[in-house]
């Protein structure tokens, strides 16, 4: 190939000259998963209905599996979706079980995945006085959350030499007051 014939537009049977948006990216659909095999223990919590139920299991044992089939199994019975809450410890852990309950349910029927502490937040400013505050509750950042203790700490100094000493941290605190 020579020189000048590299530098030569070269058209594409796809696209349109001149013409933008010549590709269209389609999402294909997943594949709904076909149901897994559950052990005795899984299938007893898919099929228990009546009240709070505790399941202990060591990582890698299946319990995001059972859980979400368990959320297909109440479904399947006719349990209203949004009448579901699944809640979990991480940010990955709420998107890797609604991804998983949206396959396994049908996107339209999934339920509402969350963490412990958005689920409680989401409580608070639903319930929260708007007259009481000027500005929207808000979660602070683990530094953010560092700065304000640090500050609550030194603020306990400033009372005890102000002469305001009765106002006081618990006594099972107070060692933290010399801590940095």
């Amino acid at each position: 190939m020579s020189s000048s014939s590299s530098t030569k537009r070269l058209s594409h049977p796809h696209v349109r000259q001149g013409n933008r948006g010549a590709y269209r990216l389609v999402r294909t659909p997943p594949a709904k998963p076909d149901p897994p095999r559950l052990d005795a223990a899984q299938r007893a919590v898919v099929d228990h209905e009546a009240g709070p139920l505790l399941v202990l299991a060591g990582p890698g044992t299946g319990k995001t599996t059972t859980l979400v089939e368990s959320v297909a199994a109440r479904i399947a019975r006719g349990q209203d979706p949004e009448r579901i809450l699944v809640l979990t410890f991480s940010r990955k852990a709420a998107m890797e079980l609604r991804d998983r309950m949206a396959l396994r349910t049908g996107a339209a029927r999934a339920p509402r995945a969350t963490t412990f502490h958005s689920f409680c937040y989401a409580l608070v400013r639903a319930h929260q006085d708007s007259g009481l505050f000027v500005e929207p509750l808000r979660l602070l950042s683990g530094p953010e959350q560092d700065v304000t203790v640090r500050e609550l700490l030194a603020g306990q100094v400033d009372l005890e030499r102000l002469g305001l000493a009765h106002v006081r941290w618990p006594d099972e605190l107070r060692a933290c007051l010399t801590t940095r």
